[in-house]
């Protein structure tokens, strides 16, 4: 629902301007920008979906649960926790259902299988949204979407709606990282224990 308001808040905005640079500003110019700005959010959306395409087809080893690419500061995560990444993290949507992974809640906190697979995804999002917030930025290459008056806010709003998701990535990644240790352990003892009744029993 935010990133929906915002989306069209600031199609409306940015067609006013580029109305308005135009010199006149009637039903008709603010329509015709409006189809502008329009065609440049469905490109930049496309554009994320193809990223994020490409990037989910690179090899799993580069995105595994402990790639040292990801790691996260104590530093980086202090940052999330004074911008109150806790207050409003549920208001960015969860895309999920495009790669039939959910990102957006834990359904099992003690098998290394899914937390493992988690962290995957949520290290493969991460570059996902990165790579679709630098290539919105080739809206600016197309001369009929206006490049400075609408093809530049879009890419940067694109960018933040980009970048918020990615920051909830990071803050998760330490404590994910600590339950998906934790359970490869539990499970090691529980394999050994068996092994132990196993070889008394023989």
């Amino acid at each position: 629902m935010l990133y929906s308001t915002v989306i069209l808040g600031a199609m409306l905005l940015i067609a006013l301007g580029d109305s308005l640079n135009d010199g006149t500003l009637t039903l008709i110019s603010y329509a015709k920008s409006l189809l502008v700005v329009f065609i440049g959010v469905v490109l930049v959306i496309a554009i994320d979906g193809v990223a994020a395409f490409i990037v989910r087809r690179l090899p799993e080893k580069w995105f595994s649960p402990d790639a040292r690419l990801f790691d996260v500061s104590d530093k980086e995560r202090l940052l999330y926790r004074k911008l109150k990444i806790n207050s409003w993290k549920n208001q960015v949507p969860e895309l999920g259902c495009f790669t039939g992974f959910h990102k957006d809640r834990l359904e099992k906190t003690d098998s290394s299988t899914y937390l493992g697979r988690f962290l995957l995804e949520s290290n493969y999002g991460v570059v996902g949204h990165i790579a679709g917030a630098i290539l919105g930025f080739s809206l600016l290459l197309m001369p009929f979407l206006h490049p400075l008056i609408v093809a530049l806010p879009i890419s940067a709003i694109n960018a933040v709606l980009s970048i918020l998701p990615t920051m909830i990535l990071r803050f998760n990644t330490p404590s994910l990282r600590r339950l998906y240790h934790r359970s490869l352990k539990k499970e090691e003892q529980a394999k050994m224990a068996s092994a132990a009744v196993s070889e008394n029993q023989n």
